[in-house]
C-alpha cells in the first residue's frame, strides 16, 4: 500500500516543518558542542621565564595599632605577574617583549585602583611586630595574592612580588 504525495500548502507544511526543526537543531547542537571546548591553557613560565608584571604605585600605609611603641606606617610596593594571552610570550626579548607587555598590561587598567584598594585595605590589617617577620611578610603576600586573583581572575595571576617594604 502506497500513501499519495501530498501536494499544495499542506505538502509544504507536512515536510518542511520537521525538516526545518531538524536543521534548527542540529545548528544549535553544534553550537553548543562549539562552545563548550576551552581553548588550550597558557603554562606557567619556566625556569628563568616570567609574564607581564603589573606594577602597582608605591603606597604609604597606617599599620594597625596592636602593638604598643611599633611602626605606624609601612611604604609598600607590589607588583602582579599576570598571565600571558599567548605562551609565545616567554620566548619574547627586548623591544618585542616590551611592545606585548605594555598591550596586555593595558587590559588590567581598570582593574589598578581596586589592586591598589586591596593592597591598602590587607596591609593595613597587619601590625608591625607581625609584618618585621619573614612569616608575616609571607603571609602578607599570600593574603595580596588571593586579593589579587579574586579581582583580576583565578588564572590570571601567576605570583605578587614586593619591590619596595619599608616601615617608619
Amino acid at each position: 500500500m502506497r500513501l499519495p504525495i501530498p501536494r499544495g500548502r499542506r505538502a509544504i507544511l507536512a515536510l518542511g516543518v520537521p525538516l526545518g526543526l531538524a536543521a534548527a537543531g542540529a545548528l544549535v547542537f553544534t553550537q553548543m558542542s562549539a562552545a563548550g571546548k576551552t581553548p588550550a591553557a597558557i603554562p606557567n613560565p619556566g625556569q628563568g621565564q616570567f609574564g607581564p608584571m603589573l606594577a602597582l604605585d608605591d603606597k604609604v600605609i597606617n599599620l594597625s595599632m596592636t602593638t604598643p611603641g611599633g611602626y605606624k606606617y609601612a611604604k609598600i610596593g607590589v607588583t602582579i605577574e599576570v598571565r600571558p594571552a599567548a605562551a609565545s610570550f616567554y620566548q619574547l626579548h627586548g623591544t618585542e617583549r616590551t611592545k606585548q607587555e605594555t598591550t596586555e598590561l593595558a587590559s588590567y587598567t581598570d582593574a589598578v585602583p581596586l589592586l591598589v584598594d586591596a593592597v591598602g585595605t590587607t596591609v593595613s590589617s597587619h601590625d608591625s611586630a607581625t609584618l618585621t617577620t619573614i612569616d608575616g611578610r609571607a603571609t602578607l603576600k599570600s593574603e595580596l595574592l588571593v586579593a589579587a586573583k579574586k579581582i583580576l581572575g583565578e588564572t590570571e595571576v601567576i605570583d605578587v612580588f614586593f619591590t619596595d617594604f619599608v616601615m617608619q
